[in-house]
């Protein structure tokens, strides 16, 4: 199985740790990671650890982007980026001594209307030959707020599956295009709907009227708590056990490419769910971003309820 995830604002995640963060003064980390990011190539990280083959395509530029392309194909990801000018953002995540996470989000590229029409055609052209499609995170400058619709509306034409994980103003437009599932967080769902969501069943209710503006289902990771799935006739939440957190950065992408993976395999979301969750799960307690031991996912006990 394949699945093509689409990253429009791919990123160098930096990671810095140091004993003590401190505004004003000279600091000095003690350890510096690097990887590709944004949340389509933690998508593809760990579909890959799901078994599936992953194509890449979305926005690069400069030499970030270089080291953006060149580390996806090192992981064994089919690149298919699109290069445009400028340089790609870094997003650096600062971590002192005491588990303090500090983050500074460049922005991104500023795309024209020629990039984004480059980019519809490479992923129309790659589009029948995957299983999934996977939409995710934010924009780079240029991009309509409707920039999500047209991806969409090509995967529901073609008959391909399409999971579309962003948020703001970007879930609110892709939502009338009928993505196969969103999945928001419990604060992004909040925000979009405007309601306080102190409740289970306010978590569904709001999730369904979301179903009411087009999507098929509604996918809200809570953290350790699991997940939910809602459509206008079901609901089912799946829990898992505690586990020791190393890094919770990226675990509702690698519950998306969970996903992705079920519905390639022919599941519906509800039957998908479950391994989501566990994978997503076994990536809280793996140090690198959008990783995971396959094994211990496995191994990990989750419970399906309807609610």
């Amino acid at each position: 199985m394949t699945i093509l995830t689409v990253t429009l604002n791919a990123a160098i995640d930096k990671r810095y740790d140091l004993p003590h963060a401190e505004l004003g003064t000279v600091q000095r980390v003690t350890r510096v990671s690097a990887s590709a990011g944004g949340k389509g190539l933690n998508v593809a990280r760990g579909a890959l650890s799901c078994g599936q083959q992953v194509v890449a395509t979305g926005f690069v530029g400069g030499f970030a982007g270089e080291f953006v392309t060149s580390t996806v194909r090192a992981m064994g990801i089919r690149d298919e980026f699109v290069g445009v000018p400028g340089e790609t953002r870094t997003c650096i995540n600062i971590i002192d001594s005491a588990g303090v996470s500090t983050e500074f989000l460049e922005p991104g590229v500023c795309v024209s209307a020629s990039d984004l029409a480059d980019l519809t055609a490479r992923f129309t052209a790659l589009l029948p030959d995957v299983d999934v499609v996977t939409l995710s995170g934010s924009a780079p400058l240029g991009c309509p707020d409707d920039v999500y619709v047209g991806f969409v509306r090509a995967c529901v034409s073609a008959g391909r599956p399409v999971v579309l994980d962003t948020s703001g103003d970007l879930l609110a437009a892709g939502l009338a295009a009928a993505p196969t599932v969103v999945k928001p967080n419990r604060q992004e769902l909040a925000a979009l709907t405007h309601r306080t969501l102190d409740s289970t069943a306010d978590l569904v209710a709001a999730c369904r009227h979301l179903c009411q503006l087009g999507a098929e289902w509604v996918v809200v990771s809570l953290g350790g708590d699991g997940a939910i799935a809602v459509n206008p006739e079901r609901a089912v939440q799946v829990r898992a056990p505690r586990v020791v957190v190393q890094n919770p950065v990226g675990c509702g992408d690698v519950l998306v490419a969970g996903l992705a993976s079920g519905l390639a395999a022919g599941l519906d979301v509800p039957a998908a769910l479950p391994h989501a969750v566990q994978v997503a799960t076994a990536a809280a307690a793996h140090a690198e971003t959008g990783t995971f031991d396959p094994a211990f996912a496995e191994s990990l006990d989750v419970t399906t309820a309807d609610l």
